[in-house]
């Protein structure tokens, strides 16, 4: 059977070997072509022909999650760390519909992820049959469910559209900014047979397209015409793998370079030009550097300015200011505010372009890396313990080849404004749809993906809650993966906003906290519960030399509240129409 390269960058070219006229047969061997490795799913009656290929399929391994949500966000993990197709699988009607977050998620984040899901026999459609999501007697359309949440979402009617609609499936979530796509298999069209021989389609991800000159040529004008520049680099550019040019862009101009929380990692915190994270996860010092009276440009490199990204959509980061994009996504040009110029193209591209244009052919001398704050502060001992506190000792503690998994929540947060991000360092956090749980999954994929790396999963008790028995996929795999609960016995991002807008709590935190650490044991997992800064260092060590799977319980403070949840707080009193409450606040 043909498989991926080892590479992985690109995929075998389709060979001329008769191919098996079985159509669940003739899926998997299209996913091996694709480059496909793992199949993350949750197994049902409709999807069964689909599992008997992937047993018979030795380039690609089934993996069983606890839920088809916590498989999507595997799916996710994986496809953020090796930039390749994720699959996810689901069953029909509920099954379909627990992947659905998730792969809403890989859209938001830009990474190309395949939903398969089964569907009930076209004979039966409207039909009222067992979990019937063809949109018929008053049931879901699974469909158009997936419809407005990824790039493309269709339905296999007949055997012979299978090939057509896999092929344009994969190309679509590759083509332009990555997504998730979905394809549903209705149970005779997945047991069926193609009626001729059908070759292997070649699914080549599609080159990068290098930005149009002029683009280049006039963006290098405005870089020059500069008196004093900033950028800010997000997601777009991490995915590009923008690093090294950032880099070089930055020295080479001496422009401060700051990142929206999903682009952290893209570049180093412990350089002297870095100004740390804008926006949700950001810092009053970044925000002081961002939005200085004297910045005259602002580059935004791979990012939508969104709420988050954008302190609520502070106007002072654009308003007096030259603001110019580089985005792969030409609809991105207006997107949170205008730019006054826009060049489409991969972000790593475009900023080699422009470094060639600005007639810079070597890379400038490297400056010296500044120690951050984040680094040097002395810790304390708190009870119960500050979260800022843990997150600073995990940024110390952690291998410096780590990848982060973070989840979404206060724990994001402070990941943004205490955990100082260091090559070759990874942190991946998927917000805009922000789902809660969702790094319980994306850990998995991703240390599938990417092999012997340390990986860390930051989360909360509330999102533990929401997803944590993917923590038994993990120990059924052998993954030693660390989980760190930040446990503040509830839902405290809400806690914190309710009571800034209200000025008081309500119906948030939990009258009986869950033990997350003998939840963990109770799966299988190695588990630590700790209430000291010691204890917690010696938790974290002994977790990353474990062989098996992680989770440290720490008690965290429910009241310490970031500092740019302010930003949050502010945007969602204005929306209510609220004034400042007489008590709680802002934090």
């Amino acid at each position: 059977m043909t498989t991926p390269s080892a590479a992985g960058d690109a995929f075998v070219p389709a060979t001329d070997k008769p191919v098996p006229q079985s159509v669940a047969e003739f899926t998997v061997r299209t996913l091996a072509q694709a480059g496909v490795t793992h199949v993350f799913g949750v197994p049902g009656g409709p999807l069964m022909p689909l599992y008997e290929a992937l047993e018979d399929c030795p380039g690609i391994e089934p993996v069983l999650a606890k839920h088809e949500e916590g498989a999507a966000f595997m799916a996710l993990g994986y496809a953020q760390v090796t930039g390749r197709l994720g699959v996810v699988c689901g069953t029909v009607g509920p099954g379909a519909l627990h992947a659905l977050t998730g792969v809403a998620s890989a859209t938001a984040d830009s990474v190309p992820v395949l939903a398969l899901t089964a569907q009930v026999n076209t004979s039966s459609f409207g039909r009222g049959g067992l979990q019937d999501s063809s949109g018929g007697s008053w049931g879901v359309d699974t469909v158009d469910a997936f419809r407005s949440a990824t790039k493309l979402s269709a339905l296999a009617s007949t055997c012979a559209q299978v090939p057509r609609l896999l092929a344009l499936s994969v190309r679509t979530a590759y083509l332009g900014r990555p997504g998730g796509v979905h394809l549903s298999l209705p149970a005779d069209v997945l047991a069926g047979r193609l009626e001729r021989e059908t070759p292997l389609p070649n699914l080549r991800r599609p080159t990068i397209a290098a930005p149009a000159p002029p683009a280049v040529t006039e963006l290098a004008s405005a870089v020059r015409a500069a008196r004093r520049g900033m950028v800010l680099a997000g997601q777009g550019a991490k995915l590009s793998g923008s690093a090294s040019s950032l880099i070089r862009l930055a020295e080479t101009l001496s422009w401060p370079v700051a990142t929206t929380l999903k682009g952290k990692s893209v570049f180093p915190e412990d350089h002297a030009l870095s100004a740390g994270v804008f926006g949700f996860g950001g810092t009053a010092d970044a925000h002081a550097t961002v939005l200085a009276d004297d910045v005259d440009t602002l580059l935004v490199v791979g990012s939508a300015l969104g709420e988050l990204a954008t302190h609520g959509w502070e106007p002072r980061l654009v308003e007096g200011r030259r603001v110019l994009r580089i985005d792969i996504d030409p609809l991105r040009e207006g997107a949170g505010f205008e730019a006054d110029m826009h060049v489409t193209g991969d972000a790593t591209a475009v900023v080699d372009a422009l470094l060639s244009e600005l007639q810079i052919p070597h890379p400038a001398p490297a400056k010296a890396p500044m120690a951050p704050p984040a680094l040097a502060t002395p810790l304390q001992d708190h009870d119960p313990l500050l979260a800022s506190a843990v997150v600073t000792l995990m940024s110390r503690l952690l291998p410096e080849d780590a990848m982060v998994f973070v989840d979404n929540g206060n724990c994001a947060s402070w990941m943004g404004q205490n955990f100082v991000s260091r090559p070759p360092a990874a942190i991946h956090v998927s917000l805009n749809v922000a789902s809660m749980g969702s790094s319980a999954g994306s850990a998995i994929g991703g240390y599938i993906a990417a092999g012997d790396r340390p990986v860390v999963a930051l989360t909360g008790d509330a999102a533990f809650a929401m997803a944590g028995m993917e923590i038994h996929t993990a120990v059924e795999l052998g993954l030693p993966i660390v989980w760190i609960v930040l446990n503040n016995a509830g839902n405290a991002m809400v806690h914190n906003i309710h009571e800034g807008i209200f000025g008081r709590s309500v119906s948030a935190m939990y009258h009986n906290p869950i033990d997350i650490a003998v939840v963990a044991r109770g799966l299988g997992a190695e588990s630590f519960a700790v209430q000291s800064l010691t204890q917690f260092e010696d938790a974290l060590l002994n977790a990353l030399a474990s062989s098996v799977p992680s989770v440290i319980d720490v008690r965290v403070d429910p009241d310490e509240v970031p500092w740019a949840l302010a930003g949050r707080i502010s945007t969602l009193r204005t929306a209510f129409n609220r004034e400042t409450p007489a008590s709680g606040g802002d934090g």
